[in-house]
């Protein structure tokens, strides 16, 4: 069961988990016919993981549940906190406390390898560098681990920790101030500007959304330690971006440099080795990734 499978890398594990011959059934509040289209061959079901009432019926026929229930984007969590908190812990407290009377039931928890580690000691970012984040959406994601932790300690219940990194690829969603490759391709198709906070020298791991479905699954199928990086270990400035999308576009793009903002972490990339390791997965490089993302998007949007 993929809760939030509808979603942009929900619906990515989703695909990755049909494709490997697995029952899939997927949990989303609302699936447009679009979100529905993106997981066929799923099972979805219309239900709102916030509703304690759900979660009896729902893990009936589960033996693994991945958690990857959209939240809000770092600047909105750092708005407002206390709708954070309502829409990010309250619906896994309530499946933990399913879980913990489950045993046979495994949980796959979507963190964020971008904020949880706040700004790094060094690069790359190995799954034991201490947790400082600077957000309130990493500081929630970071509570979200704790409490798995905890009730991994207590109750035996069986769960991953996933520390994902900075996803990009088809269809991503903009205008939530995340997705900086979906923001800038979604830019270029409008005739303006791209719009870069800092002075372009912010650092982050770029990887495909295909292959955070491919991760996912893969750690599924392996012994897995507690906590694993899902990333590329390979760390991609801003400004390397706008080159690669300018190389890619054929063109010049212009740049519209806005302040700083004080919640974005300077550097981080992660180190992969164990998710290596573990799967064999070789992510698709950034170059080749964004390119197949910039003519999906500019075909739909020539439609």
């Amino acid at each position: 069961m993929v809760l939030g499978g509808t979603g942009f890398v929900g619906s990515a594990i989703t695909r990755a988990l049909l494709g490997g011959g697995h029952g899939v059934s997927v949990v989303s509040r609302g699936p447009s016919r679009r979100e529905r289209e993106r997981v066929e061959g799923a099972t979805v079901v219309q239900a709102d993981a916030t509703d304690v009432a759900s979660w009896a019926h729902l893990l009936d026929d589960a033996t693994e549940v991945v958690y990857s229930v959209g939240a809000l984007s770092p600047l909105e969590s750092n708005l407002d906190p206390f709708v954070d908190v309502h829409q990010s812990l309250n619906p896994l407290l309530c499946l933990l406390e399913e879980l913990r009377h489950r045993p046979h039931i495994s949980l796959s928890f979507l963190s964020s390898g971008g904020t949880v580690y706040g700004n790094p000691r060094g690069l790359p970012v190995p799954e034991h560098h201490p947790t400082d984040p600077i957000t309130s959406y990493g500081v929630l994601k970071l509570a979200a681990e704790k409490y798995i932790g905890m009730y991994r300690m207590l109750y035996g219940v069986e769960a991953r920790i996933l520390r994902v990194a900075n996803a990009y690829g088809p269809g991503q969603p903009v205008g939530r101030g995340q997705g900086v490759i979906g923001a800038f391709i979604d830019s270029v198709l409008r005739e303006e500007p791209v719009r870069i906070f800092g002075d372009g020298h912010t650092v982050r791991d770029y990887i495909h959304v295909d292959d955070i479905g491919r991760a996912v699954a893969g750690l599924m199928q392996a012994p897995c330690p507690p906590v694993v990086n899902i990333g590329t270990g390979v760390g991609t400035s801003l400004l390397g971006v706008h080159e690669i999308l300018e190389e890619v576009v054929g063109r010049p793009v212009p740049i519209e440099f806005l302040q700083a903002r004080v919640f974005d972490v300077h550097a981080v990339v992660l180190d992969v080795t164990p998710l290596r390791t573990l799967t064999g997965l070789v992510p698709l490089d950034l170059p080749t990734g964004l390119e197949q993302t910039w003519r999906y998007e500019a075909s739909r949007r020539s439609r």
